[in-house]
This record gives structure tokens, sequence and C-alpha cells, in this order.
């Protein structure tokens, strides 16, 4: 019985493949200086929060405040609803996302540094009325708010 032109072509394949041996790859990969750099920024350890966090009574973000936020030297007014006034915003059709955090009131700077601390030191641009952070860290926020006592 004579073994076809298939056959020979697949045996060939396998013993190429076993003796198969994968390319050396780079030491070093090539990323953008601006990749780079965010990659750098945000990969640091955290530095520790300066104010206390209190433990929830449930593994739920939402719920009234727990209190205890008269040494804090900012505070944040929940919503009419109830709720914690942390949003995600979409920009350029969705190409920029960044979380708002609204209704902040007291001293903005101590906010802002105890919030990079929180979101691994991404980008935070303080505007009218409202504090921005580039990209989606909503429930990270509500949950560090919420063990505040907000």
């Amino acid at each position: 019985m004579a073994r076809t032109k298939g056959y020979r072509i697949l045996k060939k394949a396998a013993e190429e493949f076993t003796n198969f041996v994968p390319p050396k790859v780079r030491q070093t990969i090539k990323t953008h200086p601006l990749h780079k750099a965010l990659y750098n920024r945000t990969s640091q350890v955290p530095l520790p929060l300066k104010y206390k966090l209190q433990d929830l009574p449930n593994s739920s973000i939402h719920g009234p405040p727990l209190g205890g936020t008269e040494s804090l030297p900012f505070k944040i007014e929940r919503t009419h609803v109830g709720n914690l006034p942390v949003y995600s915003d979409y920009k350029i059709d969705a190409n920029q996302k960044r979380t708002v955090i609204r209704k902040i009131s007291g001293d903005i700077e101590e906010f802002k540094t105890e919030l990079s601390k929180v979101v691994s030191n991404y980008e935070i641009y303080e505007k009218v009325g409202r504090v921005e952070v580039k990209g989606l860290h909503g429930e990270v926020i509500k949950t560090w708010l919420r063990r505040l006592g907000f």
C-alpha cells in the first residue's frame, strides 16, 4: 500500500515541529515614552493613607454614612437621593474615561493628595465644583469615601 502525498506532508510538518526552537525574545520591550512614564508612575508602592478607615458593616458600598468625619479637613456632601457623588464620564467617543467627584468642600489639596494614594497616582484634575481622575475608579473611590465615614 503506497503512502499518499498528504501523509508525507504531514510527516514532514511533524518532524519540523518536533525540532522547532523558538526565536530569542528581546530582553526589553519597546514602548512609547508616555506609556513607560504612566507605568512607572502608577506602579509605585502606594503611600500609607493619612486618615484612618472604618470597617464597613457589610460588603456593600451603598448605605447610610458611617459618621466620624469631623476630624477630616474636607467634606463630601451626598446627593439628594443619598448616594455618594462619584460618576463616570466618557469624552471624545469614549476614548477618554474619567471619574468625577462632586460636592467637595474644605481643603481640596488635602483631598487630592489622599485621592492620589487611592487611585495609584493617576492624573487628577481640579475643575470648578468637581475633581476629575483619569480612568475609571468609581468603585474604589466610593469604597474609600464610605470607609472614611461619608
